[in-house]
């Protein structure tokens, strides 16, 4: 059964790995599990130049990102769009992402050890959401 937007908000503010879907030169898919932020409905995550999900988005922008529980009741959003890159240094979100994946202590720990380096902050909002939770059908 579909999720309501505000069931989708929810699963997306919580720091679940995601999986990013891009198209490799050769249209082959290329999926990467990555850590992400949901804000205003505009998902962001970080990558570098020298990754090779950043040269596939750089090539073509539509992407596809998928959220799932890991356990039952199983629920997943699919979210697809076109990316906006920049290259920049982002500090503060990558604070709060290392904080909400590893921890407070781990968290800032990580986030230290990469002040001041340049990322390619990738963002979109979805154009398409897909998404179901099984527990809404249970009995």
């Amino acid at each position: 059964m579909p999720m309501s937007k505000e069931e989708i908000d929810k699963l997306l503010a919580q720091p679940n790995i995601a999986v990013v879907a891009v198209a490799a030169p050769d249209c082959a898919p290329h999926a990467v599990p990555t850590w992400y932020e949901y804000q205003g409905g505009e998902i962001v995550f970080h990558t570098a130049k020298s990754a090779f999900k950043y040269r596939c988005l750089a090539r073509n922008p539509r992407i596809t990102l998928c959220v799932d529980t890991r356990k039952p009741p199983y629920k997943a959003v699919i979210l697809k769009g076109r990316v906006r890159m920049e290259e920049r240094t982002d500090e503060e979100r990558t604070e709060r992402m290392a904080i909400a994946y590893l921890g407070e202590r781990d968290g800032r720990a990580y986030a230290h050890s990469l002040k001041g380096q340049k990322v390619v902050v990738v963002s979109f909002r979805p154009t398409r959401i897909i998404s179901w939770d099984y527990g809404q059908e249970l009995p």
